[in-house]
């Protein structure tokens, strides 16, 4: 009992910064949709200022990308916030007109704020489901 005390105090004293994104492929148009989960007073540190849909998805193209089977980065568009308690829900989405196979993602959210920042990937592509978790200096990593 006391080390769920003690955990329970260290989390209320430091807050854990984590990101989650789901990623799925849509064969209908070809296109890998991200949805990215943030807390917003974390997000907000990070732009230090208000977040606005050009704020937004300009740090967030900075920090999510998506290479295609080759090593080329693909063209990541802005489809919209919303707010959902107290996080905000981004989303992106990228071209991937030859498929899934061999996509990479490399999230770097917040990285740049805060030292302990953790960032979990949640990928459905083809009836697969992959779990990936980002520390800062990882590289991309593979969809599947």
């Amino acid at each position: 009992m006391g080390a769920v005390v003690a955990v329970i105090v260290a989390l209320a004293t430091h807050p854990l910064h984590t990101t989650f994104t789901q990623v799925a492929y849509r064969d209908s148009d070809r296109t890998l949709e991200l949805t990215v989960r943030a807390f917003a007073d974390d997000f907000r540190a990070a732009l230090k200022a208000d977040v606005t849909d050009s704020s937004a998805a300009a740090y967030l193209r900075s920090t999510v990308t998506v290479f295609d089977r080759t090593g080329r980065a693909l063209p990541v568009a802005w489809c919209g916030v919303r707010r959902m308690g107290d996080a905000f829900l981004f989303c992106l989405r990228a071209s991937a007109p030859q498929g899934p196979k061999g996509l990479r993602v490399h999230v770097a959210i917040l990285f740049d704020r805060y030292s302990d920042q953790i960032n979990i990937v949640q990928a459905s592509v083809g009836g697969r489901r992959t779990a990936l978790l980002f520390l800062s200096g990882d590289q991309p990593k593979p969809l599947l």
